[in-house]
This record gives structure tokens, C-alpha cells and sequence, in this order.
């Protein structure tokens, strides 16, 4: 007599095809939530870089205005730093300047931002006695 053939187990069941969508379900989301992410962070970044342009070309047109003056005292220390001189050896009078920029963030919100710096030290290159 001959041997009939039954049908074997082959294939999935409907379990692990549910399995299967479910964790393709949770790395979709996985990965919407990283593009998103990642456009946000490239948006607030171009708005960044626009404002850094507006204040860079703001503070290359601004004047200069006066604010004070600074006093700088050179003296002699120890090699390793830990004694002072008592001596002065030369001191330096520095004009310091300060520049407001104005511009508008991005919410359209008016900013001002204030940058100190040194002005040129009137007199010549150096030399001379301190």
C-alpha cells in the first residue's frame, strides 16, 4: 500500500506574522521619531546661523563708543610663578570700546547684544623706557 502524503508544517502562524508587524510597527516609529528630530534640529539651526549673520554684518557697520579706560601693571614672578616681584616693570594704559548690536531674533523679538573690546593704544610700536 502506498504511503499517503500529509500536508507538513510549513509557513508561519498567524502569532509570529503578528509579532513580526508589531516590531516593524515600533522600528517605523523609532525611526519617524529620528527624522523628526533631525528636521527640527536642522531648522532651529538655520535660524541660528540666520541671526548670527544678522549680528556679525550689524557689528562690522557699528561705531565704536568709549568706555573707560584699563590700567595693566606688569611685574616679575618666580619661575614657578609662586613669588611675585615687587617691582613694577612696566604699566599700560588701554582705551577699552564697547559695540551694541541690535537685531531681531527668531520669534521677532528685538535683541541687543553689547561687545567689549580694546581700542587701539594711541602712541607708537613700543620701546622706551617704562
Amino acid at each position: 500500500m502506498k504511503k499517503l502524503k500529509k500536508c507538513g508544517k510549513s509557513g508561519e502562524t498567524l502569532v509570529e506574522v503578528m509579532v513580526c508587524a508589531l516590531l516593524f510597527l515600533m522600528m517605523a516609529a523609532v525611526m519617524q521619531g529620528a527624522i523628526s528630530f533631525g528636521t527640527n534640529a536642522q531648522h532651529k539651526s538655520a535660524q541660528i546661523r540666520e541671526t548670527n549673520a544678522k549680528i556679525c554684518r550689524n557689528l562690522r557697520t557699528m561705531g565704536t563708543e568709549d568706555n573707560g579706560n584699563a590700567t595693566y601693571t606688569f611685574k616679575a614672578v618666580s619661575m614657578d610663578g609662586s613669588t611675585e616681584g615687587t617691582e613694577e616693570l612696566f604699566i599700560i594704559d588701554v582705551p577699552l570700546g564697547k559695540k551694541s548690536v541690535s537685531y531681531q531674533d527668531g520669534q521677532g523679538n528685538s535683541q541687543t547684544t553689547d561687545f567689549y573690546l580694546y581700542n587701539p593704544v594711541a602712541g607708537g610700536t613700543g620701546g622706551g623706557n617704562p
